[in-house]
């Protein structure tokens, strides 16, 4: 029922029952009030005229000249609220009696026949007055009218006012549901029992491309999907299909989810939910967004963003794979690959520079491979491949190893720069080295790290001896976990000798192990091992404090020069610490001498100038240790102002034959002195050695000449000889 009508219906409502009011009321009292005067009257009528036919009978002949008599016998009282007026009239309508006031109208005559010996000798009236009951009526007629107009105001008013308020509700829930319909990311659409349409929202139709004037609640399934078809070229299905496939989804009862991919590359999810008593809700939801994202979430998981290339993890499902398809004449082959120099050129030149020339070189190896093998990038500059069986194995292998290795090393031109790299590989091969994926990695790479042991640029195939040595390398750093534990490290010393008074001017801290079961262990195995591993950090907190404590003690106050590794430069809270030991041992800061290699100011260069001028801020003195091997000195020369740079031993052996060595020897020293920097010369041996550097003017010398490392406990016994060739003898 409409509103309009609706409203209508409940004033002539209201109408009805206000008017019934006012004039059931007064009419009902006045009506009441008539019949009970009546029967009032009606009944003193009858009592008079029985009591009047008593006394007639007695006097038959005189009764009509006896008034005063007759009127005794009325009775003259008020009966009730009702004043009488009586009169007698006999059978010829002469009145005999008319006793009583006169009466105001309207009146009410009631009359009783008088019968004496069954014949009719008059007939007595009674009459009242009726105009209190007529003016009480009027009062009450009022009161209706008034409890009438009431009654109907409240009748249309507060059904209307309840009604506005039920609609208002309904209004806004309305309006929040046709709001949160049409807001939803979902098209919707329903459906009756009779496959009419009952509703559905504006994504619907947005989804499908259907317009506003095309849909209408009430239209039928087959409507609609003429209206979804109508302009359009979504569906790779014709209309009676996806008609008879709805009809076989509702005839089921029960929710169905499924895909559907339309022609312009969308996919939509839709499903069907029954509804109780009959009909359908179905919706729409585009998930083409979703499985675009699901689709990259599952690509980054399986593929390294940077090159492209599958991760360790995908590589690790293709080798299971490759495994489980070999036949057992058959063997599949894993390369490890490790880029040489990589380390330099992302240190020097910046990480954006070294993430393209990952990705050229993941170009380089991705053409180098056959369609049926698998490469992928295991971490930071670490590639690895996987074979699958080939007709001649080993030489494929090696070809394949070979092509690698001068791909990979070819120039590069990235950002403007040429760049050169190199590359190690190493092979395992699944018939004789492994069986499992863990195994088969495990070995590819001690293979690789013999390779990188025999020189770089390079392929190594496994072999049952790297795995012992790996052995070996590992017990070798828990022992030297344990030596760091036990104080199994000790600090030697070896002299730095000034040439112009061959005096010792400093002692160069070296730390020894005396492992308990190995006896004395080489530095050029424990060094790189700890390094690799960082133990160095911990090993060179220990030698600074070592060597700085023993300092303290020795009778000359001549500097002693501690080696830092690039490593311990990449810590954090360096100088603090520097300055902390200074201050717990009592070493003067100028007697410290801190020596690092060109290596150090590769990593992250603008950081470690900070910490080396934090270092000279203290007035520890900073030398440059093995100058001429690294990567662009000079240029460290110039940022940072060393106060000592020290000659590798390389340029010192063939010093007095070789005229290339004496002229680079010439040229640091001369760029030392114009420098003001002291220049000392490493791995002096000889007298003509000597003898050559001081021709060159070369500052400091150490070397074997003079003093193999000693003990703390025979440094007294160096610094008490009057020179330093004292020393030596």
């Amino acid at each position: 029922m409409r509103t309009g009508t609706l409203r209508r219906l409940v004033a002539i409502i209201a109408l009805v029952v206000g008017l019934v009011t006012a004039v059931a009321a007064p009419a009902g009292y006045l009506l009441l009030g008539y019949n009970d005067a009546r029967n009032i009257l009606d009944y003193r009528a009858e009592l008079n005229a029985r009591i009047l036919a008593k006394y007639i009978f007695i006097h038959t002949d005189l009764w009509k000249y006896q008034q005063a008599r007759l009127a005794e016998l009325l009775e003259q009282t008020e009966l009730g609220r009702h004043v009488l007026h009586q009169r007698i009239i006999d059978s010829t309508g002469k009145v005999v009696v008319d006793e009583g006031a006169d009466l105001a109208g309207p009146l009410l005559v009631r009359s009783a026949p008088i019968v004496v010996a069954g014949m009719t000798v008059g007939r007595l009236e009674v009459v009242a007055s009726l105009r209190e009951l007529w003016l009480t009526a009027a009062w009450v007629a009022l009161l209706s009218m008034a409890l009438g107009c009431a009654i109907y105001f409240a009748v249309r008013l507060l059904p209307l006012r309840a009604l506005d308020r039920t609609l208002g509700m309904l209004k806004r829930t309305n309006l929040r549901f046709e709001s949160a319909l049409n807001n939803m990311s979902q098209g919707l659409i329903m459906f009756d029992a009779n496959e009419r349409l009952v509703v559905y929202n504006n994504r619907f139709l947005s989804m499908f491309g259907i317009s506003a004037e095309q849909i209408h609640p009430d239209m039928s399934l087959p409507q609609l999907i003429e209206a979804a078809f109508a302009g359009n070229a979504l569906f790779r299905e014709g209309p009676d299909d996806i008609i008879a496939e709805k009809r076989r989804y509702w005839s089921a009862r029960e929710r169905v989810v499924r895909l559907r991919e339309l022609a312009d590359g969308r996919v939509i999810s839709v499903m069907h939910e029954p509804i109780a008593g009959g009909g359908w809700l179905t919706t729409y939801e585009d998930i083409t967004e979703r499985r675009k994202a699901e689709a990259r979430i599952a690509h980054m998981a399986r593929y390294d963003m940077l090159t492209e290339l599958p991760n360790r993890s995908f590589f690790r499902e293709q080798m299971e794979h490759a495994l489980r398809q070999v036949r057992r004449d058959e063997a599949i082959a894993v390369l490890c690959l490790d880029l040489d120099h990589f380390k330099e050129v992302n240190d020097a030149l910046g990480h954006p520079v070294g993430d393209d020339l990952l990705k050229e070189v993941a170009v380089r190896l991705r053409a180098c491979i056959r369609e049926s093998d698998v490469i992928a990038r295991l971490g930071g500059d670490e590639f690895a491949i996987v074979m699958p069986s080939a007709a001649d194995q080993l030489q494929e292998i090696s070809v394949l190893a070979s092509r690698l290795i001068e791909a990979v090393s070819a120039p590069y031109l990235i950002d403007g720069q040429q760049l050169v790299v190199g590359l190690s590989i190493g092979i395992a091969i699944s018939t004789t080295d492994g069986s499992g994926a863990d195994e088969l990695l495990k070995n590819a790479d001690m293979a690789l790290y013999r390779a990188k042991e025999d020189g770089r640029g390079i392929y190594r195939y496994f072999e049952p001896g790297m795995d012992a040595r790996a052995q070996a390398r590992r017990l070798l750093e828990l022992d030297m976990r344990a030596g760091l534990a036990n104080s199994e490290f000790e600090v030697y010393y070896q002299p730095i000798v000034d040439l112009k008074d061959d005096k010792i001017t400093a002692l160069e801290a070296l730390v020894r192990w005396n492992h308990p079961r190995r006896g004395l262990v080489s530095p050029n195995d424990f060094i790189p091992l700890a390094e690799d591993t960082g133990l160095i950090v911990q090993l060179g907190q220990w030698v600074m404090a070592r060597a700085c404590a023993d300092a303290v003690t020795w009778s000359r106050p001549v500097r002693v020069a501690v080696n830092f590794s690039p490593v311990q430069f990449k810590q954090r809270g360096l100088v603090e610490a520097v300055a902390a030991t200074l201050t717990s041992s009592g070493l003067p800061a100028d007697r410290l001498e801190i020596e690092i290699t060109e290596a150090v100011l590769l990593h992250d260069s603008v950081s470690t100038l900070a910490t080396l001028h934090g270092l000279r801020e203290l007035g520890v003195r900073i030398s440059m240790d093995d100058f001429g091997t690294g990567y662009s000195s000079l240029s460290y020369l110039r940022s940072f102002p060393f106060d000592k740079i020290k000659i590798d031993q390389s340029f010192i052996q063939d010093v007095a034959t070789r005229n290339d060595s004496i002229a680079i020897v010439r040229a640091v020293t001369g760029l030392g002195s114009s420098l003001g920097i002291t220049t000392t010369a490493e791995g002096v041996e000889t007298s003509e050695q000597l003898e050559a550097l001081r021709g060159e003017g070369c500052t400091e010398v150490q070397g074997y000449l003079y003093s193999r490392p000693r003990p703390a406990a025979e440094v007294e016994d160096m610094l008490a000889a009057t020179s330093a060739s004292q020393a030596a003898a």
